[in-house]
């Protein structure tokens, strides 16, 4: 480690070059960096909690599970919906149906069973 330091105080303009090639990847790095709010993978299960403070489990499923259940039913591409209510909370998981190998689109139709 001596002799590292020794090296920058010798050579001042390598300190220089290595902070410069130091900030240009902090640079480069940040700009490539991918964030997403949302998840880039598909998930095939959803889980949905609901907190509700001082209810119990039969006020939450009359209250809250039960109306998320009658939203989900309408959707396509829900394989099935199961729930637990317990003092406070509840929570309901979706699992999707699995997905076929192609996508629909206007074009593929008939490999979507449309």
């Amino acid at each position: 480690m001596k002799k590292v330091i020794e090296y920058f105080i010798k050579y001042p303009v390598a300190v220089q070059v290595f902070i410069i090639f130091f900030v240009l990847f902090g640079v480069f790095g940040f700009l490539s960096m991918k964030s997403s709010f949302f998840p880039l993978t598909d998930s095939e299960i959803v889980t949905i909690t609901a907190a509700y403070p001082g209810a119990s489990p039969q006020e939450i499923e009359e209250g809250v599970v039960v109306k998320i259940e009658d939203n989900l039913k309408g959707l396509v591409g829900v394989d099935r919906v199961t729930s637990v209510s317990r003092e406070n909370s509840a929570s309901i998981t979706v699992e999707e149906r699995k997905r076929s190998r192609y996508r629909c689109s206007v074009g593929r139709r008939k490999k979507c069973g449309r």
